[in-house]
């Protein structure tokens, strides 16, 4: 049986490697990851993977485009949220741009 999420609305089935580009946010911390706690609600983008690291080292990208910090598989669906589920199939990022800066949000008018 597949591993589900909503996105948005709209519940989808969580790949076995979440592709690179997918915008999260940080929705709870524990005592396990105190550290988190202060960045509750924050946004990032899971980065492009390393060969040396392999696929469950996630790569989490700030919001100025820094690859900021790494987390599991296990933990990143634990802790956070899928925003937005990319449709990247480069998960090295070797023939792709470097992640730039999130945009900020519009306003609505």
């Amino acid at each position: 049986m597949r591993e589900r999420t909503l996105v948005g609305k709209v519940p989808v089935d969580i790949p076995e490697v979440i592709p690179p580009r997918s915008l999260v946010i940080l929705r709870a911390a524990d005592e396990k990851t105190p550290d988190w706690k202060k960045d509750v609600g924050r946004k990032f983008r899971v980065g492009y993977y390393n060969r040396r690291d392999g696929l469950d080292c996630v790569w989490l990208v700030n919001e100025k485009g820094e690859y900021e910090q790494t987390t599991d598989r296990l933990s990143l669906l634990r802790y956070f949220s899928i925003e937005k589920l990319s449709r990247e199939r480069d998960y090295y990022g070797e023939s792709r741009p470097t992640l730039r800066p999130l945009r900020p949000a519009r306003q609505k008018a």
